[in-house]
């Protein structure tokens, strides 16, 4: 199948999501936050990144948009919450805009999320 890396700064997302993708047969790499997934980009080849906005270290918008100057092909999931101060769909706009290319509010629908990842992968 496919290799993915997870990026959410919450160790029960990464873990809830690495396993739920892990069954559908892909090879599912996670990441606490930016700084460390860019770093782990360098090394391995991604078939998808699915990846929270509102991080630490990094958020998910400089992810984005580091990823698309250097893996111009790669297809991102954002996912988002908000926070107490930015909405989420402001914070998904933001990051379809940059290059996202499916966009997941938070609390997840785990149905959505998996039929966004096969159609990505299909496409």
């Amino acid at each position: 199948m496919a290799r993915i890396l997870v990026i959410d700064d919450q160790p029960h997302i990464r873990l809830v999501i690495q396993e739920l993708l892990a069954i559908d047969g892909h090879d599912v790499d996670v990441a606490e936050n930016g700084k460390t997934a860019l770093a782990m980009t360098e090394f391995n080849g991604y078939d998808l990144i699915i990846t929270d906005i509102f991080m630490p270290e990094k958020d998910g918008i400089e992810v984005i948009t580091a990823l698309k100057k250097y893996l111009k092909q790669v297809k991102i999931i954002a996912m988002s919450g908000g926070t107490t101060n930015i909405n989420a769909d402001y914070l998904l706009k933001t990051a379809k805009i940059m290059g996202a290319s499916v966009v997941l509010h938070k609390p997840l629908d785990f149905d959505r999320l998996r039929n966004a990842v096969t159609e990505l992968l299909a496409g």
